[in-house]
């Protein structure tokens, strides 16, 4: 029986490959008949290839286009289709495409698989994976691209810059910055009002006074007056040695993360997930991977239920509130729909892989298209035809995009970046005048103003005996 002879396809011919009959000398010719011809020509003359498809884009990719006569077509294309359409062409093979079924749900793949039993379809690809227990209801070929199951997650967002600033060391560096100041400004304090040192100094004989100082020499600022005395003077060119050196080290980092002050952590584990509660996003389809892979850990999540799958990858990758299951190429293929030029901004997956997911190509059970179509798609996976069709169909795809993301490699330093310091110098400005108005109103408040008077005779009787002598 030869189903494609003499250009009649899909037909089964009866037809005689030798002869024998009883004293014949002509039994001699079958010593050379090929008992076990191929039943399939090396060209197919423009028979009909009936094709289906299952799945959404980028696997299954339906254009649309309109004939001479104005009649509405359209053909199928896509990564999971890429390699039956070459196929076609190379066989010489008409495809005739039927319409794609885009969700993926128990229902539609039954429905699927019983359009390749009844033989209603020749081959049916896209989002066809190659396990159990779809090979028991059909042949399914050679795996035609290797796709992964993965936990997509939020990824990590842009720093507040005020946060950023104030995470800018860690907490035992800002610790030991606070002690060195206090223990200098003490230090200060208690050199300047040593009994063998010299006395008329008054700079530094307050602890506020010494506190002031110290932090006027932190921020670059003079300091009202200069001390005198051996010790004070060594102490003091040390402080401002280190305040020099921390000022440098806090201003260019202060500036760079002012500009451009960097990301989260981002997710790593299902761990990370759970202290970042997050909800699980589910869909029609994860019923059945549910039976088919391990994702028993979801367990103690919240669920999400979606009806549209790519909406359901939107909301993890724009939303930011949930995390959900998926084949890798299509959350970046969203994500340039979306206009997203930079992908690791939106599109992040946890370490861990969940499986890896084979894709091929079904076609009814003892089809004789198996064994020539398997050998095409190893030809395919040798010359990387799926890669170059992978890569230009996301150059089309961010060239039709309405949507575009800022380059974010470079950022000018602006006004804007400022906010924060002048927000701080504005809140130092209210505090200031909030203090004033405090002094104001206890100076005013009290019966006997305070007596400056004898602090004015001091210092003038110190200054008088530093003259005489």
């Amino acid at each position: 029986m030869f189903p494609y002879l003499n250009g009649i396809c899909n037909v089964d011919i009866t037809v005689i490959i030798g002869k024998w009959t009883v004293n014949n000398e002509s039994n001699e010719n079958l010593k050379h008949v090929d008992f076990f011809p191929s039943k399939l020509p090396k060209r197919f003359m423009g028979c009909v290839l009936n094709v289906g498809a299952l799945g959404p884009e980028p696997y299954v990719i339906k254009q649309s286009y309109t004939t001479e006569d104005g009649k509405n077509k359209f053909v199928l294309q896509g990564i999971g289709l890429v390699s039956i359409n070459l196929f076609a062409e190379v066989m010489n093979m008409t495809p005739r495409y039927h319409e794609p079924v885009v969700k993926v749900e128990p229902d539609t793949v039954s429905n699927v698989l019983v359009s390749l039993m009844s033989g209603e379809n020749d081959i049916t690809g896209g989002c066809f994976p190659v396990m159990y227990p779809i090979n028991m209801f059909a042949d399914v070929s050679f795996p035609m691209l290797f796709d992964t199951l993965k936990y997509i997650v939020p990824c990590p967002k842009a720093m507040a810059k005020t946060e950023k600033i104030i995470y800018l060391f860690s907490l035992s560096t800002w610790t030991s910055f606070g002690l060195v100041f206090i223990f200098v400004s003490v230090l200060f304090w208690m050199l300047s009002n040593y009994p063998a040192q010299m006395h008329g100094f008054s700079g530094f004989n307050l602890l506020a006074q010494c506190f002031s100082a110290a932090w006027a020499m932190l921020l670059g600022i003079s300091v009202p007056q200069m001390p005198l005395s051996l010790g004070t003077r060594i102490l003091f060119i040390i402080y401002v040695w280190y305040c020099f050196a921390i000022s440098t080290v806090f201003q260019a980092y202060f500036t760079t993360y002012l500009v451009e002050p960097g990301y989260e952590s981002r997710l790593e584990t299902l761990g990370d997930v759970r202290q970042a509660r997050l909800k699980f996003s589910t869909y029609d389809l994860m019923e059945g991977l549910e039976a088919a892979v391990d994702i028993s850990d979801l367990k103690d999540f919240d669920k999400t239920f979606w009806t549209d799958f790519a909406e359901c990858v939107s909301s993890v990758m724009f939303d930011r509130s949930s995390f959900s299951a998926v084949i890798t190429y299509f959350p970046s293929y969203v994500a340039s729909l979306s206009g997203v030029k930079d992908q690791s901004k939106v599109v992040c997956f946890l370490d861990e892989s969940i499986s890896t997911v084979p894709m091929g190509a079904g076609l009814p059970m003892g089809s004789p298209l198996l064994d020539i179509l398997n050998t095409h798609i190893k030809r395919c996976l040798e010359a990387g035809i799926l890669e170059g069709y992978w890569s230009r169909i996301m150059h089309q795809v961010n060239l039709k995009a309405n949507e575009t993301d800022e380059d974010g490699e470079y950022v000018v330093f602006s006004l804007t970046h400022l906010a924060p310091v002048f927000m701080l110098l504005f809140l130092g400005y209210f505090l200031c005048v909030i203090l004033f108005i405090c002094e104001l109103i206890l100076f005013k408040s009290r019966k006997s103003p305070i007596c400056y008077s004898n602090v004015l005779t001091i210092e003038q009787r110190d200054i008088i005996f530093v003259d005489i002598h």
